[in-house]
């Protein structure tokens, strides 16, 4: 016992208990504390738990020692021992029944002190031990929900049963619990129990059923061993009783399954790792499939050949997470017949030799989803958001209008299309998308009057028709609401996604006196709001109309130069500063227009751009560019750099590293010699993918900021990504140096990028005070008219011959 014992001395007699404390703290001991009575006693206790009490039988106050041992039993369990000049038999036996760790008549020795104090340590950890056994067994028999009972020839049976409180408590009267088994199994317990009677060393079981008089029947099984008699104990037979009840239940839902195997009328069949292990009949007569045909194959119709792998790979993954899946699919019959059909299919739970099962069951709902597809065909009602369709909404449009012609009031369409709801889909899933549709359409029913009518167009495109108003202002105040009630965040997938929307307005009779115009003016309206910066609204204007006439010619000219291989690149050369030499030249895309003539960026970019070509023409000019390169190196230019323009949605694109991959092995060439240009705004964007960034740097590829200074800042961006070079836009090199303003400017990006040891291209130079401004500041690369314009390709090898300057 290692641990200090601490002692609580009840003694009335102040001098003794004194005396005592000094021998105590003299033997080792920790005294908490002495009382005169059994009050005080037990507020020591309170204060500080000691580890035995000795105790004075005759104390003062109401209660004595033996009452205070009484209450310490009930509640701390506390070893007590009982200090006492007396030994009446009276007395003597009201403190036996205090089950006390000793006595000591006074008066006493050190020696007989410490060996009582140290015997009853050792006695009460010994009972400490046997009380967590005790426990430990009642609580593991409880777990397992068992109950145990003994036999021996002479004595009566002892069950212990689980009471409705949860503990284990005897069921003392054998008889009348023989008399509510089951008469069938009566006398097979009888011979079981006659059985371990005559045969020693004997373990065995048996099951059977209890019928009480008021429930239903309860299945038990008992297990018994038998031992021999020997000096303490005689012949006897000890074990477990336990209830089998709900593994009978269990074992009777089994076999109903199997009945219903047999007689469903829905298809189902068991699969064995996604393979093909048995069906019912049903299956077989829906499909006209054979067993022979299937077995030990997955089924037709749910193999990643027939499905599409995005498909198969939702079905399984949401079985292997979820545990089922449900959903339709077309089918086919062993005859070819088209089959629409309902799966379900539920993982089995139980998994034996590394094997996975899976049921599937089969609904064959053909003539419903013939029905509903002619239904649908006639809906009014868009199924995700419970609005207007399409359909609807130019059925009210069209009424409104006939109705404002009568009452020569004003018919408003607002057409809005949500900002960026394209990202929602890709990073969080359609699922999540259509929520935020479904969230976003009610916060707009929850602010339009009776009269307005609210309508989904389809994807992310709603429209709002504005009727009995006199004035313009009303169709305002109706799309100021809308933007502001979707200021507010919505909770998608625990995601906050704060929303915004783009409002196109057109209003009869101003600009149309027919719905299909007012749509058409009120969606070009709308592309206007989201060009001005999102999150907006505009009014048409026949200018929209011609504006748009432009673009979508201008992009279908696109198109068709692409196909007549009218883009050519024009090459303006880059010079190194240090060497006065040409180094590198920038690739820059020309259009030779068969009318106009060649074209500039400006008139190719924007309509990319929106049109969504930017990708196609940027991976072409990219594919031109290294082709052009690895001419001229096999021409002997050997260390000739091209650096090329990226658009913001080609870095969105998670195949650039790829196809700039490819094209440096086609063309055999090193990756330093190739450098990427991203504006300053690309990096602050939410398309730049910057895990891009990352492979190209793999790649060896060197990537430089364009316009630098022109857009929002990007510090953490130079620290954290793999940025190579700055270039400074021409804006603020063209006045120096007689501005200031740009000389600071200029100076400042300089001496920041030799900090971070970033190199420094000067675009735009047109005079040779500008060159002589940089050369002072340590810029590397030089760039602009006055060193050299953009040429075709074929000229570069002769600007290189004569490239120097002064």
């Amino acid at each position: 016992m290692d641990k200090c014992i601490k002692i609580l001395i009840v003694e009335d007699e102040q001098i003794v208990a004194f005396d005592l404390k000094k021998r105590l703290i003299r033997l080792g001991y920790q005294v908490t504390g002495t009382a005169a009575s059994g009050n005080k006693a037990l507020a020591l206790i309170d204060e500080e738990l000691p580890s035995i009490v000795l105790m004075d039988i005759h104390i003062q106050g109401s209660i004595d020692g033996i009452e205070v041992a009484t209450r310490l039993q009930e509640t701390y369990h506390i070893p007590v021992i009982y200090l006492t000049a007396y030994s009446e038999e009276n007395t003597l036996s009201r403190a036996r029944a205090t089950q006390p760790y000793g006595y000591l008549l006074k008066p006493f020795s050190d020696r007989e002190l410490h060996v009582m104090i140290q015997v009853s340590m050792e006695r009460y950890e010994t009972d400490a031990q046997i009380k967590k056994s005790e426990q430990h067994f009642r609580l593991a028999l409880e777990a397992a929900r068992l109950g145990t009972w003994e036999k021996t020839k002479h004595s009566n049976e002892v069950f212990l049963g689980k009471s409705p409180n949860g503990y284990i408590e005897s069921i003392p009267n054998w008889k009348e619990f023989f008399d509510l088994i089951h008469k069938r199994d009566k006398q097979k317990v009888s011979a079981f129990i006659e059985r371990m009677h005559g045969e020693p060393n004997v373990a065995e079981e048996i099951e059977f059923c209890v019928s009480p008089v008021s429930g239903e029947d309860r299945w038990y099984k008992l297990y018994g061993k038998s031992f021999a008699a020997n000096k303490l104990y005689e012949h006897q037979i000890i074990g477990v009783l336990q209830e089998t009840t709900e593994n009978r239940r269990v074992q009777n839902k089994l076999e109903q399954a199997a009945i219903v195997f047999e007689c469903a009328a829905e298809g189902i069949v068991i699969l064995r790792n996604k393979m093909f292990d048995c069906a019912n009949k049903a299956f077989y007569k829906m499909t006209q499939f054979h067993e022979s045909d299937l077995k030990n194959s997955e089924l037709p119709f749910m193999n990643d050949r027939f499905l599409s792998k995005e498909t198969y790979h939702e079905i399984w993954q949401s079985v292997e997470e979820n545990g089922h899946w449900q959903g339709e699919i077309m089918a086919f019959k062993e005859n070819k017949a088209k089959m629409y059909a309902l799966l379900n299919v539920s993982r089995v739970p139980v998994k034996e030799c590394g094997e996975s099962q899976s049921v599937v069951i089969i609904s064959d709902i053909t003539a419903m989803r013939e029905t509903q597809e002619q239904l649908l065909r006639i809906a009014y009602y868009d199924n995700l958001t419970n609005l207007p369709n399409r359909m609807l909404v130019m059925d009210r449009l069209k009424q409104e209008i006939t109705k404002a012609k009568r009452d020569a009031t004003l018919v408003g369409v607002l057409f809005i299309d949500l900002d960026n709801f394209k990202m929602v889909n890709d990073t969080l899933g359609h699922k999540a998308g259509d929520t935020m549709l479904h969230l976003i359409s009610q916060r707009m029913l929850s602010i339009l009057r009776e009269s307005d009518t609210l309508g989904r167009l389809g994807g992310d495109e709603f429209i709002v028709i504005v009727a009995n108003t006199d004035t313009s202002d009303g169709f305002v105040r109706i799309a100021n609401k809308i933007l502001k009630c979707l200021s507010d965040p919505i909770v998608v997938n625990n995601m906050e996604i704060v929303p915004s929307c783009s409002i196109g307005i057109s209003v009869y009779p101003d600009h149309s006196d027919h719905q299909d115009g007012l749509v058409q003016m009120a969606d070009t309206a709308m592309y206007k709001a989201k060009g001005s910066g999102r999150n907006s609204y505009a009014f048409y204007h026949p200018s929209l109309t011609q504006n748009a006439v432009h673009h979508l010619t201008r992009e279908h000219e696109l198109y068709l130069a692409l196909e007549r291989n009218e883009l050519q690149l024009y090459y303006q050369p880059k010079f190194s500063s240090l060497e006065r030499r040409l180094t590198g030249v920038e690739a820059l895309i020309r259009w030779q227009h068969p009318v106009k003539g060649l074209l500039s960026p400006v008139e190719i970019i924007p309509i990319a751009e929106r049109s969504r070509l930017i990708i196609t023409i940027g991976n072409w000019v990219l594919t031109e560019a290294c082709r052009q390169l690895f001419q001229w190196r096999s021409e002997g230019l050997c260390d000739l750099g091209v650096a090329v323009n990226i658009s913001i949605r080609q870095f969105s694109d998670t195949q650039l590293p790829k196809l700039i991959a490819k094209l440096m092995h086609r063309y055999d060439l090193p990756s330093h010699l190739l450098e990427l240009e991203i504006t300053e705004s690309c990096l602050q964007n939410e398309l730049t993918n910057n895990a891009s960034l990352q492979e190209l740097e793999k790649l060896g590829v060197s990537i430089s900021i364009d316009d630098f200074g022109t857009g929002y800042s990007c510090m953490s961006s130079l620290k954290n990504l793999p940025i190579h070079k700055l270039k400074i836009d021409h804006s603020f090199i063209k006045d120096i140096p007689l501005d200031r303003n740009d000389c600071a400017i200029a100076a400042a990006i300089l001496a920041l990028s030799k900090e971070l040891n970033l190199k420094v291209v000067a675009e735009g130079i047109e005079k040779s005070e500008q060159i002589a401004f940089l050369d002072d500041h340590g810029c590397d690369e030089l760039q602009g008219y006055l060193l050299g314009k953009p040429v075709p390709a074929d000229q570069i090898p002769g600007l290189i011959k004569k490239s120097a300057f002064h």
